[in-house]
């Protein structure tokens, strides 16, 4: 009797791996256009007139990008669920700690959008040096400092196996000699008048861009 195909675990692990990092693109596509809201509706309003049909339309087609970009995480999470395949322990407390930091990295970036709802509005927000409300930002520093590392130092201990691990270190490098090279670079080009003044955070976004995409694939390629 011919035995029922069977679906690889390692295909499975990857299809998992590759709808969370589009879940992961889809989330921070949301906070950016949660911004780019706030940025109309700023710059419509900034005369203390109403709304004009223009900006309303405008509004309109974001909530709409919006409410495809929520669907769409919701429908590769469904997939996750019903056709990931068979995951060990291991693996599924790898899956839900990545969902979980995806959810508190939109939930960081929604936060600081909505900040910028109560100071000078900007929808890029997430890239700027502006001041803090007090609470907010060691509200935010101990997340960071504090909370970020338990849950780094768990998910190293408890929910990866030595694949995985290779490949996270193989990011690291890449993302490191990335940033030793660039940012000096930058730094260069800044004092001889041809770049703007280096960015902090975007230098660090593009070290943690450029580390998890070596990471993503290295494990699943």
């Amino acid at each position: 009797m011919t035995d029922l195909p069977q679906l690889d675990e390692t295909e499975a692990e990857g299809n998992v791996g590759k709808s969370l990092a589009w879940i992961a693109v889809a989330g921070l596509a949301t906070v950016f256009t949660a911004g780019a809201i706030v940025g109309v509706i700023a710059a419509a309003t900034e005369d203390g007139e109403a709304l004009s049909a223009k900006a309303i339309a405008i509004i309109g087609v974001l909530v709409a990008i919006i409410g495809a970009l929520i669907y769409t995480q919701w429908n590769l999470a469904r997939r996750i669920r019903i056709g990931g395949g068979a995951l060990t322990s291991r693996e599924r407390l790898n899956r839900n700690i990545m969902v979980g930091c995806a959810v508190l990295g939109a939930l960081i970036g929604a936060l600081l959008v909505a900040v910028d709802g109560i100071m000078p509005s900007d929808p890029m927000t997430i890239f700027k040096d502006g001041p803090l409300p007090l609470a907010i930002a060691v509200l935010l520093a101990v997340f960071w400092a504090i909370i970020m590392p338990v849950i780094a130092w768990f998910w190293h201990t408890r929910a990866i196996d030595e694949q995985e691990a290779e490949a996270y270190r193989d990011g690291g490098h890449y993302a490191a000699y990335a940033y030793l090279i660039g940012a000096p670079t930058w730094w260069f080009l800044w004092r001889g008048g041809l770049l703007p003044e280096p960015n902090g955070i975007a230098i660090f976004s593009t070290f943690a861009i450029i580390w998890t995409a070596v990471w993503y694939w290295k494990k699943y390629r």
